[in-house]
C-alpha cells in the first residue's frame, strides 16, 4: 500500500480506534447504565439460555421493542469467545472503529485531501461521546456507523458508478434498520440533503439511475423487513403495545432545548472549537458547507423529540469533518483553552472524587490531564493536539471512574449467581451480577401469586434495593407468602445513566454528611436478598 494510500489510512485508523477504545472495556466497574446492564448484556444471554435466534427474548418475553441486529451479534461473541463483558463490548468497540475510518473516507471524498480523512478521524477519537459510547454495548454507536458507512459508500458509487458500492450501500442501511430502525436514515440522509441543498448531488442526474435505485431499494426491503412482519404475525397483542409505547416515550414535537447541553457534554473538548469554527465559515462554500448543514440535519431534529446525549453520536461525524477542514485556518486559541478547561474540570470532579473519599485511581489523571493542558494552552503542533483528548479520556474512563466502584458486586453474590438462578425484583440490582456470573437470571418488575410460587417452590433467592422494599413486602403479603433475609451489601449503584450513582433519594444534606466525614455511607444503595416460602 502506497504511504498516503486511502487503504492505509483505513488499516491505521482502524487500529488506532482499538487502541483509544478497548482500554477499560473489561472493568466490570466501569461507565455503563441501564440500558447496557439490563437489557444489552442480558438479552443474547437468554437468547442462548432458550435456543433463541430469530426472535430475541428477555425475562421470558419476546424482546421486540428494538429489532435484533444487535442481539444477534452479541450473542454470536458470546458463542464465540464466551459470556463476559469484554466479549459484548468488543462489537460496540469494532463498530466505533467502523464510524471512525467511515468519517475519515467521507472526509477525504468530501475535501479531496487526504490530510483531512486523518484529521476527522482522531478528532472524532477526541471527542467524550465516543470514548463514553464507543466502550458500550447499545445500540446508539452501531446504528450511527452503519448509517456513515453507508453514506460513505453512496459516496463512491456516486462518483464511480459501480454498482457494488450502492449495493455495500444498501446492505449497510438494511443492517442500521436491522439495529434501530428508521433513524438509521438520519446520519445517510441528512448528508445526502446536505449535498443536495449545496448543489454537489443533482436530482436529474440521479434520475437517470432509477432503475437502479430501484432495484436496491427493493432489496432493502427484501432485507430489512420481513422480521418486522414475521414479529407482527407471531405476536400481534405486543407488537401493537410497543408501537404505541415507543410513538408516546419519544414525546415528538415537544421541544428539547436540553440538547445543546448534550452536545456540550458528547463533544467535550472539540464543541468550543467546533461552534468558534462555524461562526467564522459560515459564508464559506464547498466541502466546510456541506459539513455544516449536514451537521444541523442530524443535530436539529433533536430538538423536536425526548433525546438522550448518545442520540447525538451521530452528529459527530460531520462535526469532526467540518473541524478537519477548518482547523488550518483557526489560529485563536481561547477556544481550545475553554474546550480543554471544561474536559479538565469534569476529569477533576472525579478524581477529586476519589481522592477525597480515598478509593484510588485519581492518580491515572495527573500526566493526561498536564498534557491536555499544555497541547491545548498554545499551540503544540497538531500530533498533540489531537492526541491529549485521546489520552484525557482513556486516563478517566479505565483509572479514575472504575476506582468509585460503582455496581460492585461483593465475590460471595458473584459465587451465588455462578451456583444457582437468582431473581431481581425492580431494580434492577445487583446491576452486573448477570454478566459476572455469565447468567441471564430473571428481572422482574412485579410479583403476583404465580411468580411467587415458582420462586418459592425453586428456592430461587431474590435481590431487593432499599427503595423497592415496601412495594416488595406488599406483594408477599398480597399473595400470602413470607421472606426471610439471606444477606444484604451495601454499593454505589447505577441508576438510568452512569454518573447517578447515589442512591436513590439521597439529598443535599446527604452529600454534606458524606463529603464531611470523607465516608460513602450516605450515599450507598443498600442491596438485600431473601428467601420466599409461605408461612
Amino acid at each position: 500500500m502506497h504511504a498516503h494510500s486511502p487503504a492505509r489510512q483505513t488499516l491505521l485508523l482502524f487500529l488506532l480506534a482499538l487502541t483509544v477504545l478497548l482500554p477499560g472495556i473489561w472493568e466490570a466497574t466501569g461507565l455503563s447504565g441501564k440500558d447496557e446492564f439490563f437489557l444489552g448484556l442480558r438479552t443474547p444471554m437468554e437468547m442462548i439460555e432458550g435456543n433463541h435466534w430469530l426472535v430475541p427474548f428477555l425475562d421470558g418475553a419476546p424482546r421486540i421493542r428494538k429489532p435484533p441486529m444487535l442481539y444477534w451479534l452479541g450473542r454470536a461473541s458470546y458463542e464465540l469467545f464466551g459470556i463476559s463483558i469484554v466479549s459484548t463490548r468488543l462489537v460496540g468497540v469494532l463498530f466505533a472503529t467502523l464510524l471512525v475510518v467511515s468519517a475519515a473516507g467521507i472526509a477525504r471524498r468530501l475535501s479531496g485531501r487526504h490530510e483531512s480523512g486523518w484529521l476527522a478521524g482522531c478528532i472524532l477519537l477526541g471527542c467524550l461521546g465516543m470514548a463514553t459510547e464507543g466502550r458500550r454495548f447499545m445500540l446508539d454507536v452501531p446504528v450511527a456507523a452503519l448509517s456513515s458507512a453507508a453514506f460513505w459508500t453512496f459516496l463512491i458509487w456516486f462518483d464511480s458508478r459501480r454498482l457494488a458500492w450502492l449495493t455495500a450501500t444498501t446492505l449497510l442501511l438494511a443492517a442500521g434498520f436491522m439495529t434501530k430502525g428508521p433513524i438509521v436514515a438520519l446520519v445517510c440522509g441528512g448528508g445526502t440533503l446536505a449535498l443536495w441543498l449545496n448543489g454537489r448531488l443533482r436530482l436529474a442526474e440521479l434520475s437517470r439511475h432509477r432503475l437502479a435505485l430501484f432495484g436496491h431499494a427493493v432489496l432493502w426491503a427484501a432485507l430489512s423487513l420481513p422480521w418486522f412482519f414475521i414479529v407482527r404475525t407471531l405476536y400481534p397483542e405486543a407488537a401493537n403495545l410497543v408501537l404505541a409505547d415507543e410513538l408516546e416515550s419519544r414525546q415528538f414535537f415537544n421541544l428539547s432545548p436540553g440538547i445543546f447541553l448534550g452536545l456540550l457534554n458528547i463533544a467535550l473538548p472539540w464543541v468550543i472549537v467546533f461552534i468558534y469554527a462555524a461562526w467564522k465559515m459560515r459564508h464559506e462554500n464547498g466541502a466546510p458547507r456541506v459539513a455544516l448543514l449536514w451537521f444541523a440535519a442530524t443535530f436539529l431534529p433533536f430538538l423536536l423529540i425526548k433525546s438522550f446525549d448518545r442520540y447525538l453520536i451521530g452528529s459527530l461525524v460531520p462535526l469532526a469533518i467540518f473541524l478537519a477542514l477548518a482547523l488550518p485556518q483557526v489560529k485563536a486559541r481561547w477556544p481550545f483553552r475553554i474546550g480543554a478547561l471544561l474536559a479538565l474540570l469534569f476529569g477533576a470532579l472525579l478524581a477529586g472524587f476519589c481522592f477525597w473519599f480515598k478509593l484510588g485511581g485519581w492518580y491515572w489523571l495527573l500526566l493526561p490531564a498536564a498534557y491536555l493542558a499544555w497541547a491545548w494552552w498554545q499551540e503544540r503542533g497538531r500530533g498533540h493536539t489531537l492526541a491529549a483528548p485521546a489520552i484525557f479520556w482513556i486516563a478517566v474512563l479505565w483509572g479514575v471512574f472504575p476506582a468509585i466502584g460503582v455496581n460492585a458486586v461483593p465475590g460471595d453474590v458473584v459465587a451465588l449467581g455462578k451456583g444457582r438462578p437468582v431473581a431481581m425484583f425492580d431494580g434492577p440490582q445487583p446491576a452486573m451480577l448477570p454478566i459476572l456470573s455469565a447468567q441471564a437470571h430473571r428481572h422482574y418488575g412485579r410479583l403476583d401469586a404465580f411468580d411467587l410460587a415458582e420462586i418459592s417452590a425453586l428456592k430461587t433467592p431474590v435481590f431487593v434495593e432499599d427503595k423497592d422494599i415496601s412495594r416488595f413486602q406488599q406483594a408477599l403479603t398480597a399473595a400470602g407468602y413470607s421472606a426471610n433475609e439471606l444477606g444484604r451489601y451495601e454499593t454505589l449503584a447505577s441508576h438510568g445513566s452512569g454518573l447517578r450513582f447515589a442512591r436513590v433519594g439521597s439529598n443535599r444534606a446527604d452529600w454534606q454528611n458524606a463529603f464531611a466525614s470523607r465516608s460513602l455511607a450516605p450515599l450507598l444503595t443498600r442491596v438485600f436478598w431473601f428467601e420466599i416460602s409461605r408461612p
